[in-house]
């Protein structure tokens, strides 16, 4: 014996509440991805965290990857450029560990301007391994006698 179907029929004001919904997610799906899309346009690499691949590529190079590397800097400590410089670092030249300071016998220095890199070292207890260019410069800390 088959049973009857029951249609079930909805009143007129919850259907269009119902599609009334569906159009403004889309519509809002759309808006999104404009906007989203007109912000990264706009604000592509706002920290620059690409073109740090491009800066510490000999650093990847000469620096075996379970090494602990020391960093120093010129900007200020605490600083957001700080925060950015350090952290695309960390993030570039992961695995390996940055810490900060001069304490580990290899030393990565992140410059933001052109300086003594040799002098910025030796008052540090550091010498200059490779200047990489654009204010990337490998040291080694010097052993005490």
């Amino acid at each position: 014996m088959a049973r009857d179907r029951e249609q079930v029929r909805y009143p007129a004001r919850i259907v269009a509440g119902i599609v009334a919904a569906i159009v403004l997610c889309v519509w809002g799906a759309f808006q999104s991805y404009g906007s989203e899309t007109e912000y990264q346009r706009q604000s592509a690499d706002p920290y620059q965290i690409a073109a740090q691949f491009v800066r510490l590529a000999p650093v990847l190079a000469a620096i075996p990857e379970n090494t602990v590397l020391g960093y120093v800097t010129d900007v200020e400590p605490a600083s957001t450029t700080d925060s950015a410089l350090l952290l695309s670092a960390q993030y570039v030249l992961a695995p390996r560990l940055l810490t900060r300071g001069g304490k580990h016998d290899w030393v990565l220095g992140n410059f933001t301007r052109p300086a003594d890199f040799v002098a910025f070292g030796k008052s540090r207890g550091l010498r200059l391994q490779q200047d990489c260019g654009n204010g990337v410069v490998l040291y080694r800390r010097e052993q005490q006698p």
